[in-house]
């Protein structure tokens, strides 16, 4: 499932890319593909701040443990990537998708057990307070 999301996203990434360049051919801005990704990366960048903002926000009342959890999920996908662009540069390996969602897969479930460590140990923290309360 979630290599079928990269994939979608990746196709919409090309169409949107394709559609500024037949709008910037034709109303003649006269951008090249540079300053295009210019504007463009700048005000995805923006609209991206807003509302990570606005949800690191929310969840830093609530969890900083969330905020770490979807900082390294992002770095650990664009590390992914790189890996595989690095393998295909150098002939080190075979750049291959599949390699980074088994990586993605491998950081989801060691956050996984991470997570339910720290539940565990949460519940019987708490119930390890209530017995002494009642002592």
């Amino acid at each position: 499932m979630f290599e079928m999301i990269l994939r979608e996203a990746t196709m919409i990434v090309a169409q949107v890319h394709e559609s500024l360049m037949r709008i910037n051919d034709g109303f003649a801005f006269d951008m090249d593909d540079k300053t295009l990704h210019f504007f463009v990366m700048a005000a995805i960048g923006m609209v991206i701040f807003w509302v990570v903002h606005f949800v690191f926000t929310r969840l830093a009342k609530w969890s900083v443990t969330a905020i770490s959890f979807i900082y390294v999920f992002t770095v650990m996908t664009v590390l992914g990537f790189a890996i595989e662009i690095g393998q295909k540069i150098t002939g080190t390996g075979d750049m291959d998708f599949h390699d980074v969602v088994a990586g993605l897969y491998g950081v989801l479930a060691f956050f996984g057990i991470y997570t339910a460590y720290r539940l565990a140990a949460m519940l019987i923290g708490k119930l390890i307070g209530r017995g002494k309360k009642r002592a």
